[in-house]
């Protein structure tokens, strides 16, 4: 008889929860509705058409990794450099 350990879930797991996929995947359309009407106030971002592909959430489901990409891929950078900074200054 082969006795397995059990593995405590510490948020390093590669495989995510259906909670994780579920919950991501409603940050994920919240994100994109504010994107849409306008909500998210940022003169990079206004100029942009900006879809968000996939939400990753951490185990505890305190931390999304956001993904986002402009539509036609132009001025990668510039949405990078913003989100990043935005990013930055809300979890200070």
């Amino acid at each position: 008889m082969v006795r397995r350990r059990h593995q405590h879930d510490t948020g390093t797991s590669r495989v995510a929860s259906q909670r994780q996929l579920r919950v991501g995947e409603l940050v994920r359309h919240a994100l994109a509705d504010m994107l849409t009407r306008g909500e998210v106030h940022d003169p990079v971002i206004e100029k942009h058409l900006i879809t968000v592909p996939e939400v990753q959430m951490t185990a505890d489901l305190r931390l999304a990794t956001i993904y986002v990409m402009p539509l036609g891929g132009r001025d990668t950078d510039a949405i990078s450099a913003t989100c990043a900074a935005r990013s930055r200054a809300t979890l200070t």
